[in-house]
């Protein structure tokens, strides 16, 4: 069990009763932005959904745990701990502490209490929202942005793209795929979709597997962006001018896997779509 889904089971457990979903979700989320452990190292993000602040992430997780028969699902609703298991083992001693701030502060509240409390603070958490919305969600102006998801989860990535104004993700991967949750197609797909986002996928704008194995040394990555251009930018000119008038029709971003721009192909795509649509390059930086 990663620590993440123990602090999880141990809201659930020290709460004493069946949780809401949406009272889960927010106590998570309190935890990451109102404590000092925010929830541990590798706790999970969230990003604006139908009732505010949500993590794709967590959602998955604690399914997993229902599987493992940790945690019960009542109805369609609520979550209940199952079992004595202890939780709090493993977990660091501030972010136990941290629970038991969150559970005193918040467990007594009504969701909708705690709902109007994550609404007034938290308003940018409300621009998807069903229920109200505090917050406009922006249009980034027209460019060439590109960005690259490598260690994020997809909750901030997503989150990151939505701030920016992005309205339409380009995998420029050859073999959109990967064992980091959200990030493979069919699932890249479904969570835009969920979010307002046009995903569209274009490998033949990628560089295959095979051409990217052995890669140590700067030399060896610019030996493959020139092939790249060369070879791929070359032949499929009219594919690079289909992307060049994708992004003057709305804000669009050019994804791929590596975080660093330039020891990835997307930089090389993205300097030629530029030249043809005239419009400016832009990395998005990962939000901190």
């Amino acid at each position: 069990m990663l620590n993440r889904q123990r602090v999880l089971v141990q809201l659930l457990k020290q709460a004493g009763r069946p949780v809401s979903k949406i009272d889960l979700m927010k106590w998570c989320f309190l935890l990451r932005k109102e404590t000092p452990s925010q929830g541990g190292s590798a706790f999970y993000h969230f990003l604006p959904y139908h009732f505010g602040p949500f993590s794709f992430c967590l959602y998955r997780e604690i399914d997993q745990l229902v599987c493992q028969g940790v945690v019960q699902a009542s109805g369609d609703r609520f979550w209940r701990v199952c079992g004595t298991s202890d939780a709090a083992e493993g977990l660091s001693k501030g972010v136990q502490r941290d629970i038991v701030r969150i559970l005193r502060r918040f467990n007594q509240k009504s969701t909708s209490q705690l709902m109007n409390y994550v609404y007034k603070h938290y308003p940018w958490f409300t621009v998807n929202s069903k229920r109200k919305q505090c917050a406009t969600r922006p249009v980034a102006s027209l460019a060439v942005y590109t960005a690259g998801y490598e260690g994020q989860q997809v909750d901030a990535f997503l989150d990151l793209l939505m701030r920016r104004g992005i309205q339409q993700l380009l995998d420029v991967r050859s073999n959109a795929i990967s064992r980091r949750y959200g990030f493979h197609k069919t699932t890249l797909d479904r969570l835009c979709k969920a979010l307002d986002i046009t995903y569209l996928h274009r490998p033949e704008l990628g560089i295959p597997p095979l051409l990217r194995r052995d890669l140590t040394t700067p030399a060896d990555y610019e030996a493959l962006f020139v092939k790249y251009e060369a070879e791929v930018l070359t032949d499929r000119t009219a594919a690079v001018e289909e992307v060049s008038q994708l992004v003057k029709a709305k804000p669009t971003v050019l994804v791929c896997v590596e975080s660093d721009p330039q020891m990835c192909h997307r930089t090389r795509l993205a300097k030629a779509v530029s030249e043809r649509s005239c419009l400016p390059v832009k990395y998005l930086e990962p939000l901190e």
